[in-house]
């Protein structure tokens, strides 16, 4: 009989767990310059929402154009005092008067509209006080041939007979209307040497009184260089000159067929 080999496998006794000390036994206290947690609570979420204006940009834009040209039917001969709306005026703004001019109609009473670039000239000024914090303004329209032509005196009433370089009359012919140039000073305006002027890039510039803003007379500034050249010296005949001198009158419609 063989007898068998045994081996005896003790289990190796372990360290007994080490005990947590309860809550509250011992008091721990961390040095001044250790970083402590801080709790960051994040703000509530409001519970109303802000309402979005739908607001379509192209019905928008289309009412800002037909407001943007709309006749000035109304002048304002005497200075009328402007009511604040909003903000002040400061009191150092420097007083003075700011004159500015454009078209001011552009449909007459008998149904023809014309294009903007040829509505007749409509001055306003600006007189501001700054000391004061007033404002008054004026508006006049240029008393230019072709606002004479176009606007009854006594009734006020507007018929357009010029349709301008932009510009077709309704029921005009458009093949042999040559009555094309109608200057009506409504591209800008100077204050030079004292006076006062509006100006058309086609024609002569119109001047004005500063103050009442009534029209004296067009300015023709050929004819005051040709007076200064004779002065000088005599008269230089230019071939521009004188094709010029021949298509005005073609162009004013001076010529009838």
């Amino acid at each position: 009989m063989q007898a068998k080999t045994y081996h005896s496998t003790i289990p190796p006794k372990l360290p007994p767990p080490a005990k947590i000390p309860p809550p509250g036994k011992y008091n721990i206290s961390l040095p001044s310059n250790v970083p402590r947690a801080i709790s960051i609570t994040a703000p509530p979420t409001p519970s109303h929402e802000v309402p979005i204006l739908d607001v379509d940009d192209t019905v928008t834009a289309y009412w800002d154009y037909q407001f943007l040209f709309v006749s000035q039917r109304a002048e304002a001969a005497e200075p009328i005092n402007l009511r604040l709306v909003e903000g002040e005026i400061p009191l150092d703004f420097p007083s003075g008067t700011y004159y500015l001019t454009g078209p001011g109609l552009f449909s007459d009473d008998h149904g023809s509209t014309v294009h903007p670039l040829d509505g007749h000239g409509y001055l306003r000024a600006f007189t501001i006080d700054g000391t004061n914090g007033q404002v008054k303004f004026m508006a006049r329209y240029i008393q230019t041939e072709a606002q004479s032509e176009e606007r009854d005196p006594v009734t006020g009433k507007w018929r357009f007979t010029h349709r301008g370089p932009f510009s077709v009359l309704k029921g005009g012919k458009m093949v042999g209307n040559t009555k094309v140039m109608k200057n009506v000073a409504n591209t800008s305006v100077l204050r030079w040497g004292g006076r006062l002027f509006c100006l058309w890039e086609g024609g002569d510039p119109y001047e004005l009184e500063s103050g009442t803003l009534d029209t004296v007379g067009k300015f023709d500034v050929i004819k005051d260089d040709r007076e200064k050249m004779s002065d000088v010296g005599g008269l230089k005949v230019d071939v521009w000159d004188v094709a010029a001198e021949i298509l005005k009158p073609i162009l004013y419609g001076k010529y009838k067929s």
